[in-house]
């Protein structure tokens, strides 16, 4: 049994990806959810071009795959469920699903932890949501996720023959879940009580951040469930909504060398869906009647130092934010324009109050020394409290 494993798990594997990759991209291209702002022609071969690359450099980095890995803890009696001694139908169950939630909390992990969601949000910068989203990961993220459940396997000592089903589910249901399959409400509604849907997956793709921190799930959908981070739906719909990172939007960043390279270009600090606003724009919102609350998040030094602040700025400095987002509880309903003095701290600030429930905030790029740099006017005068 050991050797059938070793000997054909390539194959089953890629067989598995090749017919789920052309079943997929048929049944979307028949009935699509949603119409192409970019080129298959532009993003398909960069796409399939990553996932080329990441297959034969895992092959090279990791010769022993995960399957052989939990052979040789089987053969040594190593882990929480051999130990356990349960049926080995069991055990198997408890591998896919345990295997299940262990990805589902290193996703939630790539996206909380800044240097991790820079290599993740490669996955999220792409302007369409298709069969080939669904494969498109940065080496190194595949790299660090290959560790992570060799360990996983190791700690729980996950049948080999459960390790096999469950990549072969997880990739199949990646493709599944990131396609641009149109699925009738009540076969989805069906579906997501076993299965991550399309819709429901699609959620995690806005450019909104309270939707891209939800939905994290890839193969079961309960963990979203029971951990909270389910939403059902985006809030502009799927045929408005728009998919992808407001730092990444031009078509050149859809290809493979800007893929491989964007972990290393950080506007901001790169956490996902920040939305910015640059000087000349917010300089000619203050005088409109919807002009944004503009918060400073500097400390009361800087905020009166020799950059000077944005008139009618209130300060707050980003510790006592990050204690007490609740000190900016009377302008939740209200845009808030965040400030720094360029614009890190800002955006620390923007992605705090994302997750208590700010939906109008921006970041003004460049900060008070862009606004300096720029002209526009400022004061010197003491900080005014919110």
């Amino acid at each position: 049994m050991q050797e059938l494993f070793l000997t054909y798990e390539p194959a089953i594997r890629l067989s598995f990806f090749a017919g789920m990759l052309v079943t997929m991209a048929v049944l979307e291209a028949i009935w699509p959810r949603r119409l192409r702002t970019v080129s298959r022609w532009l993003r398909w071969p960069n796409n399939l071009g990553i996932t080329l690359l990441n297959t034969g450099l895992a092959r090279l980095l990791f010769p022993a795959s995960a399957v052989a890995f939990a052979l040789l803890l089987e053969s040594q009696g190593v882990g929480l469920l051999t130990w356990a001694g349960m049926p080995a139908p069991v055990n198997i169950i408890l591998g896919i699903v345990l295997l299940d939630l262990a990805i589902y909390l290193q996703h939630v992990v790539l996206h909380a932890v800044p240097v991790l969601w820079r290599l993740h949000r490669m996955h999220h910068a792409d302007l369409d949501f298709d069969v080939t989203t669904g494969s498109r990961f940065h080496p190194v993220e595949i790299a660090l996720s290959m560790l992570f459940k060799l360990m996983v396997v190791a700690v729980l000592g996950v049948p080999a023959v459960a390790v096999l089903i469950f990549e072969i589910l997880l990739n199949a249901t990646s493709m599944f879940n990131h396609s641009n399959l149109a699925i009738p409400v009540a076969v989805d509604r069906m579906l997501r009580l076993l299965l991550v849907t399309p819709d429901m997956h699609r959620v995690h793709h806005s450019v909104i951040m309270k939707e891209t921190n939800s939905n994290y799930g890839f193969n079961l959908p309960w963990w979203d469930r029971l951990f909270g981070t389910y939403r059902d739906q985006p809030a502009l719909g799927h045929e408005v909504m728009q998919i992808g990172l407001e730092q990444f939007r031009e078509p050149r960043e859809l290809w493979l060398d800007r893929l491989l390279t964007q972990p290393l270009r950080n506007p901001g600090l790169g956490w996902p869906a920040l939305d910015w606003i640059d000087v000349n724009a917010l300089s000619a919102s203050l005088s409109k009647a919807d002009a944004p609350m503009i918060v400073d998040v500097r400390g009361p030094d800087e905020f009166s130092g020799a950059l000077g602040h944005i008139s009618g700025a209130i300060n707050l400095p980003l510790g006592a934010l990050l204690a007490e987002p609740q000190a900016l509880e009377s302008y939740k309903d209200q845009p808030l324009t965040l400030v720094c003095k360029t614009d890190q701290r800002s955006a620390k600030a923007a992605k705090h109050l994302g997750e208590a429930g700010f939906c109008h905030v921006t970041i003004l790029r460049g900060g008070m020394e862009q606004w300096n740099l720029a002209g526009f006017p400022v004061e010197m005068t003491p900080p005014r409290q919110s």
